[in-house]
């Protein structure tokens, strides 16, 4: 057998054996999601969530409220299960090393979906481009760091990419299916709807279903046969859509969703401004846009910086690839996902990293066309040069830079994978986006730190009052008062002492600036909280 022939029938066999290969993909992105997930402390946006949890307990449904319940009610689940769990065998001292803590039960439900969402996405991609690119897009979300990094994040954007996949998968299959098949198309049009409704129920962005509309408005991803039926969305979609996302997200329904929802979007309950980018510190609201909030080119920096450069490569190819096939329906398809991302998110004054986690499988589909198009051409190549026993080891070759390295990459950075920069970044990780980067890493080290050393009855300042008022409670200090530096009724240079404050950079906003700069001045290094050479938190005190 050629070399070519070696390649072609592992390719083919992987082909075949699609189901089995993404479920490796899955237990790899499975162990690259949840290991060492306990290492980093809870951040405060998180601490929100547990505190919604708490909230559902009591039966207050309306905490937490500019979010859907989905994603809430997942979280309820699974502290309730790590609640029951760490209760058998207390009196066993071998048994609690089992122990569930809450910072792995917040973000098991995100886990487990960003892991389940290698199959989407594989269907999403083979539908435009065949099983080959669909299994080479999962195994780059299955082990991409940017996939990665913000599925183990308890915030919203990884239930809202997996339905939105599913979403987008199953009303592409309604379109493609003959107009005298209607059975046919009503059951994905309805697998569609449910997946909208459930999106829906996940995070409040709309906006995705009007692109989806508006592609299948301006392409057509078959030609109808002659005397086909036209292939129009029923009636009966809609009315899924919105009867899914009620009966999954009820609370929508109270007055005082709704209320909070106002206050919300006005930005009447912002306590402070400001993001800090490198050594700048920018508004970022939306009320700013778009000039005069963070850059416009945050989200292209962020992809430049830290996506791993094999990556980066395959994506460049694969636009190219696309651009020269535009008015095919897949190329079109990625070419509008991606246009109608990047332009609008640059534009908007609020900007934030984990917002990327829904560009990132259009972007490893894009790479994934890139990876099989440069393949391709390099196996061609060495036919007309008469060179066929190379074939086998370009596709080696191939697997190993676009997917191996990556992958390497990816494990190499756990478990905070937010700081991973590739070899393009001119800065070293925590410059540009402190804030998301370190999401709170390193607080919970630095209130334990506070805690082990304040006499009783001291004050301790800070910028998360979520998160410091939950670790005092689980190390035993809630007699330390707790105190927000940003407060515009309290000021930390005149405080009474004892004090200790904890500062951190990517929590630099307007509102403290000064005070953060007094307090590093004025108050006595006690010790500094260092993540991978990033200095994630400080603490100062005054006595």
């Amino acid at each position: 057998m050629t070399g070519r022939a070696r390649a072609r029938g592992l390719a083919e066999v992987l082909e075949r054996r699609a189901v089995l290969v993404l479920f490796v993909l899955a237990a790899l992105g499975f162990a690259l999601r949840a290991g060492g997930v306990g290492q980093l402390g809870l951040a405060e946006d998180e601490i929100n969530k547990l505190e919604a949890v708490r909230a559902y307990e009591r039966g207050n449904f309306t905490e937490n409220a500019e979010h859907p319940m989905l994603m809430k009610a997942l979280i309820y689940a699974s502290v309730r299960a790590a609640d029951a769990w760490n209760a058998r065998g207390r009196e066993d001292d071998r048994l609690r090393a089992l122990d569930i803590g809450d910072e792995a039960a917040v973000r098991l439900p995100n886990i487990l979906f960003g892991t389940l969402t290698v199959f989407p996405v594989f269907l999403l991609t083979a539908a435009f481009f065949g099983r080959r690119t669909g299994l080479v897009a999962a195994a780059l979300w299955a082990t991409g760091i940017g996939a990665v990094t913000y599925n183990r994040v308890a915030k919203e954007d990884t239930l809202l990419v997996f339905f939105l996949l599913f979403a987008l998968y199953f009303y592409i299959r309604a379109k493609q299916a003959s107009g005298f098949d209607p059975a046919a198309k009503k059951k994905n049009y309805i697998l569609s709807a449910v997946s909208w409704g459930l999106m829906f129920a996940s995070k409040y962005f709309p906006h995705y279903f009007g692109l989806n509309m508006l592609y299948h408005y301006l392409f057509h991803v078959r030609q109808r046969s002659p005397g086909e039926p036209h292939g129009n969305t029923p009636v009966v979609f809609y009315v899924v859509v919105f009867a899914t996302f009620l009966l999954v997200n009820p609370a929508v329904l109270s007055p005082k969703t709704w209320a909070y929802l106002s206050a919300y979007s006005s930005e009447g309950l912002l306590t402070h401004h400001g993001y800090l980018m490198g050594e700048t510190l920018y508004h970022n609201v939306v009320s700013k846009a778009p000039f005069g909030a963070t850059p416009v080119y945050f989200y292209m920096l962020y992809l430049l910086t830290k996506t791993p450069v094999p990556v980066l490569f395959a994506f460049a190819a694969g636009l190219a690839t696309l651009w020269r096939r535009r008015r095919e329906p897949g190329a079109a398809f990625l070419l509008f996902m991606l246009l109608f991302w990047i332009v609008p998110y640059s534009l908007m004054g609020a900007k934030w990293l984990r917002y990327t986690l829904s560009l990132m499988p259009f972007v490893y589909m894009t790479a994934a066309v890139g990876v099989v198009a440069l393949t391709r051409w390099l196996t061609e190549w060495l036919k007309a040069w008469r060179r066929p026993g190379l074939v086998a080891a370009v596709g080696a070759a191939s697997l190993a830079l676009f997917l191996g390295v990556p992958a390497w990459a990816a494990a190499a950075a756990a478990p905070h994978y937010a700081l991973y920069t590739n070899a393009l970044a001119p800065r070293p990780a925590g410059y540009y986006f402190p804030h998301d980067e370190l999401y709170d890493d390193g607080l919970r080290e630095a209130v334990k730190y506070v805690a082990e050393h304040a006499p009783p009855g001291a004050t301790v300042v800070h910028e998360t009052p979520g998160v410091v008022a939950y670790y005092l409670a689980r190390f035993g200090r809630e007699d330390l008062r707790s105190r927000v530096i940003s407060d515009p009724q309290f000021d930390v240079t005149t405080a009474p002492g004892p004090t200790y404050a904890i500062l951190q950079r990517g929590r630099t906003y307007f509102e403290n600036q000064a005070e953060m700069q007094r307090v590093r001045a004025d108050f006595k290094p006690e010790t500094q909280i260092v993540v991978e050479g990033v200095a994630a938190a400080e603490v100062y005190s005054k006595q």
